[in-house]
């Protein structure tokens, strides 16, 4: 078992190491069963969240063995990428990776719980979404672009939103397919980034115009495009 924890968290090594043996027994207070595996786990005052990454296909496998590192490494790279940049994501607190006849088997990444509850329950699933809510949803991605971070998942479960006395505040979770450029990705790069927002047309076309506006952007121009490229997403999907 390969393991990497973050400096700050040398004190509590010993128990952090065994988290991914915790997980394999089921303990832990199960957060979310799917795809992936999320536990909660509390030790020493802090609150951890656990997640193992699903098992991998013997081409994965020889790929993250030898060319690529595996998401939980880029979640925990990405992580200190992230901060370094300004953009609040959950601070890390280690990776792990188990293998088995020396290939990559299973990874977990190891973050401190974030506060925060996932904006699509807070837009996508009300009949009339708060406008102002949304507008700070887009400017939110507007700053991520002008730091040069394309989110790999940009919908908006990925969005954690707390309100504080002066706006909203969003924390960035799920991380690891990230891309990142030197200054603003390209006028396209950032259309075809905000295609996973939602599929809800009324939500993202105002999430769209929004984000046109706060770039300086014809909103009408956009919104033709932004929809145009939702379409040809949507309809790849279910050829799928």
């Amino acid at each position: 078992m390969k393991v990497i924890i973050d400096p700050s968290f040398r004190s509590q090594a010993d128990y952090i190491s065994q988290i991914p043996a915790m997980l394999q027994r089921g303990e832990g207070e199960l957060v979310y069963e799917g795809r992936n595996r999320v536990a909660r786990f509390r030790y020493d005052g802090l609150s951890l969240m656990a997640k193992q990454f699903k098992r991998v296909n013997f081409t994965q496998q020889i790929v993250y063995t030898f060319w690529r590192q595996a998401k939980a490494e880029r979640a925990y790279l990405f992580a200190e990428t992230f901060r370094q940049r300004g953009i609040a994501t959950p601070q890390r607190v280690a990776y792990m990776e188990q293998r088995r006849g020396g290939l990559f088997a299973v990874g977990y990444f190891v973050s401190i719980e974030a506060e925060g509850k996932e904006t699509h329950l807070l837009l996508r699933e009300v009949k009339d979404f708060s406008h102002t809510l949304a507008d700070a949803v887009a400017r939110q991605v507007v700053m991520m672009h002008s730091r040069g971070i394309l989110h790999g998942d940009l919908n908006l479960s990925n969005f954690l939103c707390t309100e504080a006395h002066d706006g909203y505040r969003f924390t960035m979770i799920d991380i690891n397919r990230s891309h990142f450029t030197e200054g603003w990705p390209t006028d396209e790069q950032c259309l075809k980034n905000l295609v996973r927002l939602t599929h809800r047309r009324d939500l993202y076309e105002y999430l769209l115009r929004s984000y046109a506006r706060q770039r300086g952007w014809s909103e009408e121009a956009t919104a033709r495009r932004a929809l145009h490229l939702l379409d040809q997403f949507e309809n790849k999907r279910f050829r799928l």
